[in-house]
């Protein structure tokens, strides 16, 4: 029976649908950007006012080299049609994620038959993270499309010869890739891994040259501004036995979090939010189960010629997630989903097949479009309850516009936009500079952002280094974050230069917003 429509046109608008539906139904298409997302904003602002590549929002409006600045152009020039508009930023990443959607079934198109990448399109169009992530003011769903394109452009058909066009193009791809995330680098390794086991040695070369050359400016700006950058957090480590600590830790959260991708956020409920000693020994066999058969098919699909790229890009990738030293809460895992989905059917044929070999002691049981088909069957199934949960119920639309008393509190220093002159000092320093306009800044160092070992007297000569007028107090968003640093201090200086003015606060949350009180200069003898 032929699962997916005659027509190519029918089938793609199916998948459009889909996808358009899961991304559009979680978008809060009103909230403001939050986060990194916030940051990516202020970047874009100062683009789109002439202002450089300035994180505008600090006192000092230095020049910034921690987020590479694909995102922030593409925001900037979204901004440049619509005007600043919330909305229309997470329109146009609905869009980038539809459309990366659409290619990755293209590239499924080249692996398998035409009902088997069917099936891993609407699985894709129906997961829960790549669309919940996909309408976000951040810089996924950009990276996304690019990485998809990127991937569809470099996968070869037998007797492929690319030419110097075709190379050029592949090297820009991945230029853009390399300049939107700079996690894109094993996206990269992969692609030129792949091109030289197929010896296409001119292309490969053409391919790196471009790239090289158009990610070069970037790569001299950072070592230029220097301060905080992503290669800067990655080198200050701590040792040898640090990194291999880290390593160990996060391979079992990258394994816990794999099967989570596809099904739903199960493992991290069952460990991580409602941790139960019961649940942990299930958890931890679907782990090992689940995640052992993708790893086994990116092994297996690395091994073969038709789909090794589908391998590569998470084997390559993978390693630097382990050594890099957060985890995003899984957020890495989302760009590798395609693959993802790759590997579980590969794994879930190599299993079927050795299976049947043990059962018919048959040397041989080649796996068939039939048990692929089925494992795309499975996959799909696996990935829409999940997601309908979250549409039906809005739950993902209530986290993304979430953080209600920080705004509140906002809300109110806005309206004391007169009395106090000066910046905020807070945890969030791009969310207060967009909502209200007035500079802020974090306690940090250019190494260490959100410093949780600055003492009160640290942060007493930021404070006055800067002529900081309010500290927004709130309690972390993410879950299991790092403590505050600003909470302590507010403890200690409370009543003395520290007045509170305004407060939100709940059973699980909490937002103080307290005004910097300064002592009245001494008076003056004749």
């Amino acid at each position: 029976m032929t699962l997916a429509p005659k027509s190519t046109a029918a089938a793609a608008c199916l998948i459009a649908a889909v996808a358009a539906a899961a991304t559009i139904g979680q978008a809060a298409l009103s909230a403001p950007p939050r986060f990194d997302g916030a940051g990516y904003a202020v970047l874009a602002r100062s683009l789109g006012e002439g202002s450089g590549y300035r994180a505008i929002d600090h006192p000092d409006r230095p020049r910034h080299a921690h987020f590479p600045p694909g995102y922030p152009a593409f925001l900037a020039a979204v901004w440049a049609v619509t005007g600043t508009s919330w909305r229309a930023a997470h329109l146009a990443s609905c869009a980038c994620t539809v459309a990366a959607t659409l290619l990755a079934w293209l590239w499924f198109r080249r692996l398998y038959s035409r009902d088997a990448a069917f099936l891993l399109g609407l699985a894709l169009a129906a997961n829960w993270i790549w669309t919940r992530t996909g309408s976000g003011i951040q810089s996924e769903p950009l990276f996304l499309l690019l990485g998809q394109a990127a991937i569809l452009a470099a996968t070869m058909r037998p007797g492929d010869r690319p030419t110097a066009a075709r190379a050029a193009g592949l090297g820009a791809l991945i230029a853009a890739c390399l300049l939107t995330r700079q996690v894109a680098i094993g996206l990269a390794l992969a692609v030129f891994a792949d091109l030289g086991s197929r010896r296409r040695w001119r292309a490969l070369g053409i391919a790196a040259a471009t790239a090289a050359a158009l990610v070069g400016p970037w790569v001299a700006w950072s070592a230029a501004v220097g301060g905080r950058s992503q290669a800067g957090l990655l080198l200050a480590g701590e040792g040898a036995s640090g990194l291999a600590r880290r390593v160990a830790s996060q391979a079992w959260f990258y394994l816990q979090r794999i099967p989570d991708q596809v099904t739903g956020p199960f493992v991290e409920i069952a460990t991580v939010i409602r941790p139960s000693p019961r649940a942990a020994g299930p958890a931890a066999a679907w782990v090992a189960i689940a995640s052992g058969a993708v790893v086994l098919g990116w092994i297996v699909a690395a091994r073969g010629r038709r789909r090794r790229l589908a391998g590569l890009v998470p084997l390559l990738t993978m390693p630097m997630l382990l050594a890099w030293p957060y985890t995003e809460a899984g957020r890495f895992l989302i760009p590798l989903i395609p693959p993802l989905l790759v590997g579980a059917v590969e794994g879930l044929s190599a299993a079927r097949r050795a299976g049947m070999r043990r059962l018919l002691g048959a040397r041989q049981f080649p796996t068939t479009a039939r048990t692929r088909r089925l494992a795309a069957v499975t996959l799909l199934a696996l990935s829409v309850p999940y997601t309908g949960y979250l549409v039906a119920t809005g739950r993902s639309r209530a986290l993304a516009a979430g953080a209600s008393q920080f705004d509140g509190l906002c809300a109110d220093l806005l309206k004391k936009a007169g009395n106090h002159p000066g910046p905020v000092l807070t945890r969030h320093p791009g969310e207060v500079f967009l909502a209200t306009g007035r500079q802020a800044l974090e306690v940090s160092t250019s190494e260490r952002p959100g410093d949780a070992d600055a003492s009160p007297e640290e942060i007493d000569r930021l404070i006055e280094r800067y002529g900081v007028a309010y500290v927004l107090v709130d309690n972390d968003r993410y879950l299991n974050a790092a403590t505050t640093p600003l909470g302590r201090y507010a403890n200690v200086r409370r009543g003395t230069s520290l007045r509170e003015i305004s407060s939100a606060r709940s059973t699980r949350s909490y937002a103080v917003l307290y005004e910097v009180r300064r002592p009245a200069p001494a008076a003056r003898h004749p």
